[in-house]
């Protein structure tokens, strides 16, 4: 009897036990559920936010240069002021309403900000008045020798040494750039000019972030709101120096609803190209961000070339695709490192 009471007892045991850690086990069968969910959420996540970086680029790119090629308007400044305008609105919008996260502005941080903002307004000009002169493949082509700048200026300020793999890409690069050029149909060296002071100041403006960032504590999307924020009042002083107002007012007929409303989409697409940027890194790494970019300049070459009509000839157009070659080159070199 004495037998059979113990044996009773150690199962009720067993059987109050199983009882108690059931809430744990089921907690666990529940988080093994969950986990091929949040695994598809995540890979979804990751895909719709490269997809998104990828659109808004080739949307941003191919605007402008309709914006800047289709209408004979010489008021540049002034339409970039127009669209930091409204990603300015956007960004502070977002913000109280909770979207985003970023401090609240700062004298002192703007003050330190302003020559990376010099460096960002001189970048979008740059390339926003090249665009009128230039053929969107010739563009995409010249854009990568910025690397070449950013590499050599990495060197001279941070010390930094690239590999032999990376001299091969840029070799590859400026081979096909050159050859590309002399081919060019549409020749500008009004645009090849402006092109290249694109390249000098997007190379700055990389060069003097990442020395800003060491220094000035900022989120994602606090550099977003300083560039639009202080590139206001910089573009409004470069819009009135060149006599855009009076321009603008001249041309009234030009400024039709079509027109603003392109330039309306060119800054809300500005402002999702920036928030896909951040996204798409969190969602994946830097490494996919820079072969999304990379991938880019495909169908941005192509979709410029048709939408546009670029004069390009059979020679040119090999010669371009051997930069583009060299951008993946380059593009690989850099993710192995």
């Amino acid at each position: 009897m004495a037998a059979e009471r113990f044996v009773s007892s150690s199962a009720g045991a067993a059987s109050q036990e199983l009882e108690d850690s059931s809430p744990i086990l089921k907690a666990k069968a529940v988080e093994a559920k969950r986990r091929p969910i949040a695994a598809f959420v995540d890979a979804f996540a990751a895909v719709l936010s490269c997809g998104m970086y990828a659109t808004c680029s080739i949307m941003m790119v191919l605007t402008n240069k309709w914006l800047a090629s289709s209408f004979n308007v010489h008021a540049h400044v002034s339409l970039l002021l127009m669209q930091n305008l409204i990603a300015t609105c956007l960004v502070v919008l977002c913000k109280a309403s909770g979207v985003v996260a970023y401090a609240d502005f700062d004298r002192k941080t703007a003050l330190a900000w302003c020559p990376v903002n010099v460096c960002f307004v001189l970048m979008l000009l740059t390339s926003f008045v090249a665009m009128r002169y230039l053929s969107v493949p010739m563009i995409t082509v010249f854009k990568q020798l910025a690397n070449l700048i950013t590499a050599v200026g990495e060197y001279h300020f941070f010390g930094k040494r690239v590999g032999a793999g990376v001299v091969v890409s840029f070799a590859i690069m400026i081979l096909g750039a050159t050859l590309a050029s002399a081919k060019d149909i549409g020749f500008s060296a009004l645009g090849y000019t402006w092109q290249i002071a694109n390249c000098f100041a997007t190379s700055g403006y990389v060069l003097y972030l990442k020395h800003a960032t060491r220094s000035i504590q900022l989120s994602k999307f606090g550099m977003v709101f300083y560039n639009n924020v202080l590139s206001v009042p910089f573009l409004l002083f470069l819009a009135v120096a060149n006599g855009e107002p009076a321009t603008l007012h001249a041309r009234k007929s030009v400024l039709d609803l079509t027109f603003l409303g392109m330039n309306a989409i060119a800054g809300c697409v500005g402002f999702a190209l920036n928030v896909a940027s951040v996204w798409c890194i969190a969602s994946t790494s830097a490494t996919t961000y820079a072969v999304v970019g990379a991938l880019n300049k495909i169908p941005v070459t192509i979709l410029g070339f048709y939408l546009f009509e670029a004069p390009v000839s059979k020679e040119a157009a090999i010669y371009i695709a051997l930069s583009l070659i060299g951008g993946f080159v380059y593009s690989y070199e850099k993710l192995r490192r």
